[in-house]
């Protein structure tokens, strides 16, 4: 399974958007596995960017596929996930550089501008309503994707990566791979990665195509 959310939810101080997409996508992944008859086969999640890793984090947070979870029969069926280039750890300046993508100098300095405020009003908002900042979207995303259950799991980024900072992600790998070896089943829980020095976001299949095509056969064991 590979899905991207829609920019508007992947944005969202909200996580109702969120949460339905995945709900519909896990629906359409379960309907496809019945009528192509694939229940019993093996089921792999891909995400790319935040895009995709919004719904493995959705996922996390609700709950959806754990023991008595609305989706609980697909978790079973999970033989890995891949993530390509992505978590982008959420740092206020890889957003602004994520939603002024491709803009001029004038527009992506107003773009900037308005996401930094928005940010900021947020941050507010959120501390003056909780007392804490714990339920700001960035720091919920980040939780999530470090709290998930632990199974097989792939990680391929760059160092060069503008938008998805490499060493966030070596620390997450180290953090998961810590949390693998705290579980029974290790064919279940077992963490991988490939690191490039250079590689464009969401394009490694073209940059590094052998390793790529390499890394995911061993993976998928194919």
């Amino acid at each position: 399974m590979r899905s991207v959310m829609p920019g508007d939810m992947v944005f969202s101080p909200l996580s109702s958007g969120r949460i339905r997409y995945t709900r519909e996508l896990l629906t359409a992944v379960r309907e496809a596995r019945v009528t192509h008859g694939m229940v019993k086969g093996p089921l792999y999640f891909m995400f790319m960017s935040n895009g995709g890793c919004w719904l493995h984090a959705t996922m996390s947070s609700t709950g959806m596929l754990a023991p008595g979870g609305e989706f609980a029969d697909l978790d079973v069926a999970v033989s890995g996930t891949i993530f390509d280039s992505c978590p982008a750890f959420m740092s206020p300046q890889a957003g602004a550089k994520v939603i002024s993508l491709g803009m001029g100098p004038v527009y992506g300095f107003i773009t900037r501008t308005i996401f930094y405020t928005a940010r900021l009003l947020l941050t507010a908002a959120t501390v003056l309503g909780t007392g804490s900042q714990d339920a700001l979207v960035w720091r919920v995303f980040w939780r999530s994707v470090r709290e998930a259950p632990p199974r097989r799991e792939l990680y391929l980024y760059s160092d060069s990566d503008p938008l998805c900072e490499a060493a966030k992600v070596a620390e997450l790998v180290a953090e998961r791979r810590g949390m693998a070896g705290r579980v029974k089943g290790v064919a279940r829980a077992e963490v991988t990665e490939v690191r490039w020095a250079t590689s464009r976001h969401c394009t490694h299949l073209l940059d590094q195509r052998d390793e790529y095509m390499l890394a995911w056969k061993v993976f998928m064991k194919l």
